[in-house]
């Protein structure tokens, strides 16, 4: 019963999701229809169709794939058409394979959840690691921006320069400096380093972004700062492996126990159970 329940109820969810996009591109080609021809071809309009489905959301989508390193912005348009024939393929898998009924209703309760479920839990692992990435090179950048303003660039040039040249070392941080140095030059270096902090929000980034708006506000030195704060954070990440190392030993110890010592008493007491029992029976 509860199973039928929860199909029913996916089933519903999936309907008011194609009857919203239904009226939603309705609406858009109510008003579409005074500004082209009206001879177009069935293939054009379902073609349009597919392609607008998603277009509600689709800065939100072009935003979850750029946080997961996804940077071709056009397959935001086809994420929720790609789903929607996944979900009939699932469908009609289920329906078409030859087993019970309960058994298609559970195959069809697990294709429906995988297919709405797992491509955002893709990308919110993707995201997460981005971002465990990108902090983890911080360093390196502080060190090749503290060189960068010694040889006499301006911060917003030695971003420009280093969005070019770390394409080839690491193509997400060189993308992330790409969008500071391109976000700068519109609405200015504060708000874009504060825009990066947003992006990728662990104490690094935001130690980085405040030490240098702190510069752009008392006009500091921030070559030496930054070479500091670059030392700062390796000690941290080495700090943070050292007590990774520390915990090791503990975890170990769970499965040294169930693997290796409970084998162990078992081998040694085994016999002489055995030879109590055939006492015992004899």
């Amino acid at each position: 019963m509860m199973l039928l329940l929860a199909m029913g109820l996916l089933v519903c969810a999936v309907l008011f999701f194609i009857y919203d996009a239904l009226q939603t591109d309705k609406r858009k080609r109510q008003i579409e229809i005074y500004l082209e021809s009206p001879d177009v071809s069935s293939y054009v309009k379902v073609n349009r169709f597919l392609v607008r489905f998603g277009k509600g959301h689709q800065k939100e989508l072009e935003g979850k794939l750029v946080d997961a390193g996804i940077y071709n912005k056009e397959l935001a348009k086809y994420y929720f058409p790609m789903k929607l024939i996944l979900l009939g393929a699932v469908g009609a898998a289920a329906v078409l394979i030859p087993v019970e009924f309960n058994q298609k209703l559970i195959i069809g309760v697990v294709g429906l959840v995988a297919v709405i479920v797992v491509p955002d839990l893709i990308l919110n692992t993707r995201r997460r690691s981005l971002v465990r990435k990108v902090t983890s090179q911080l360093p390196y950048l502080l060190d090749m921006m503290a060189v960068c303003v010694q040889t006499g660039m301006t911060i917003e040039a030695s971003l420009a320069y280093l969005a070019d040249e770390l394409e080839v070392f690491d193509q997400d941080l060189c993308y992330q400096i790409k969008r500071i140095s391109d976000s700068a030059k519109i609405k200015g270096l504060e708000k874009a380093l504060n825009d990066f902090g947003e992006r990728v929000p662990t104490p690094p980034i935001r130690s980085f972004v405040l030490t240098v708006v702190q510069n752009l506000q008392y006009g500091t030195s921030i070559s030496q700062v930054l070479t500091d704060l670059s030392e700062d954070l390796r000690k941290v990440q080495i700090l943070t492996v050292e007590e990774k190392v520390g915990k090791l030993s503990a975890k170990m110890s769970v499965p040294l126990i169930i693997l290796i010592m409970f084998p162990i008493v078992i081998l040694i007491l085994a016999p002489g159970i055995m030879q109590m029992s055939l006492n015992v029976g004899g």
